[in-house]
């Protein structure tokens, strides 16, 4: 059709003679190359720009296969084979606009990243050019995608086992404890309630009344349960758990049998008077946040990149108020030191550490003489409104960037702890 068009156009220059004119005709032929080149060159770009595009979906398609693949604790090699079949089945599936189509998909597992490059050569037949010796424009193109396949993850949970935590969950577990023995919070010191041959910490729990540490150890379990249904990538992860009061206790060392997270949970501390020297005894309920932090700190050490070594998360629950000794009661100079955990203590952590805290609300209760004299006392740290005001702030400088979760705004305290770990993993959780 073109060379027809050709000739018709040098028609109409031919002289009345029959000549035709030679400079006319030599200028058109390169003219007419130029734009037959500049036809097929374009119509190459299109071909490119759409096999570009299922290069790019194939390299990501072959890294969703590795990830599925490792999902399924498959080998080395089980998952670059998988993404290679997938990565190249995505491809033949968008390439239908060009012959002479090669294509490569090749995936490298390092550690835990998988990387697939991608690249294909093909050829795309020309229309003008091939009359000059051209009849087909080479065209390439290369593509890489990366992916974290499920990175080893070390878990410490830090559980705070203070009096304070023995107080009653709800404000109608509150108002049970109160009731029963004019007390908010069930100690377990030994001192019987009335009639009773149990303390009121063993009292509450023979009654039903569902206290603060009731709940974590509840979360710890369905948090644990959740994380065993985490297929194979449970088995790149570890947990520990500590409980602190007055002291710090490794209750379960740091194992990858996550159900011995639940063989041990933390307990009341024994606040008993019996054959004891009071002083001491007080001294055993106390909360001891900063003094615990540094040998904690050297259990946890430093996190690792999560393929060579373990990335570590570590997650406080706690009502985020310390205290020297329960006899602050009776020794007001001793007042001052009841206030909210300072987030320097928790900056003891190597800076590679993940830190998310749980906060269990501590209740106001202006109606107690106990918190009057302390938390409903002003600010310590120049904040407007009191103590309490300040324990949330002081527990979201204390955490990691997005990871402070409240409670009292969770469905659960399992919730809590699943919400922590899916903002650090940066994966969702399956139910």
């Amino acid at each position: 059709m073109i060379a027809t068009h050709l000739v018709s156009a040098l028609r109409r220059f031919r002289s009345p003679q029959g000549s035709v004119s030679v400079l006319v005709a030599a200028a058109l032929v390169p003219l007419i190359g130029m734009l037959g080149a500049g036809l097929d060159y374009s119509r190459a770009m299109v071909s490119r720009g759409r096999l570009d595009a299922a290069l790019d979906a194939a390299v990501l398609a072959a890294a969703q296969a590795a990830k599925a693949a490792d999902a399924q604790n498959q080998s080395k090699d089980q998952i670059e084979a998988a993404a290679k079949k997938a990565g190249e089945a995505a491809f033949v599936a968008n390439d239908a606009v060009a012959g002479n189509v090669a294509v490569e998909i090749s995936p490298a597992l390092t550690n835990r990243t998988v990387t697939i490059t991608g690249t294909y050569t093909a050829d795309v037949k020309t229309t003008v050019t091939q009359l000059i010796g051209y009849p087909s424009v080479p065209i390439s193109g290369r593509s890489t995608a990366s992916a974290e396949l499920s990175p080893y993850i070390d878990i410490y949970l830090l559980i705070d086992v203070s009096a304070s935590m023995a107080l009653g969950a709800t404000t109608a577990d509150i108002a049970k404890l109160t009731s029963a023995f004019g007390c908010a919070f069930a100690c377990h010191d030994d001192v019987k309630v009335k009639g009773t041959q149990y303390d009121s910490f063993q009292w509450a729990q023979k009654n039903g009344i569902r206290l603060r540490m009731n709940e974590i150890n509840d979360g710890i379990a369905d948090f644990v349960a959740t994380l065993q249904k985490q297929g194979a990538a449970k088995q790149r992860l570890r947990i520990a758990v500590y409980s602190f009061s007055t002291t710090l206790t490794k209750l379960v060392g740091l194992t990858s049998t996550l159900s011995a997270a639940t063989g041990n949970l933390p307990t009341a501390p024994d606040l008993s008077h019996e054959g004891g020297d009071p002083k001491v005894i007080d001294y055993a309920g106390a909360t001891h946040f900063g003094k615990i932090m540094p040998d904690f700190a050297k259990e946890v050490g430093a996190g690792g990149d999560g393929q060579t070594a373990a990335k570590k998360l570590v997650i406080i629950a706690t009502d985020g108020v310390q205290d020297p000794t329960r006899s602050w009661t009776n020794y007001v100079e001793l007042r001052p030191q009841v206030t909210p955990f300072s987030p320097a203590d928790c900056q003891k952590l190597d800076a590679s550490v993940s830190v998310g805290v749980l906060y269990a609300p501590y209740l106001q209760m202006p109606w107690d003489w106990g918190y009057v004299a302390t938390l409903g006392q002003p600010s310590q740290i120049g904040n407007r409104g009191t103590r309490f005001d300040d324990i949330v702030p002081q527990l979201k400088a204390c955490a990691s960037p997005g990871m402070f979760v409240d409670l009292g705004t969770t469905s659960s305290v399992a919730s809590g702890f699943k919400s922590l770990f899916d903002t650090f993993a940066q994966v969702r959780l399956t139910r």
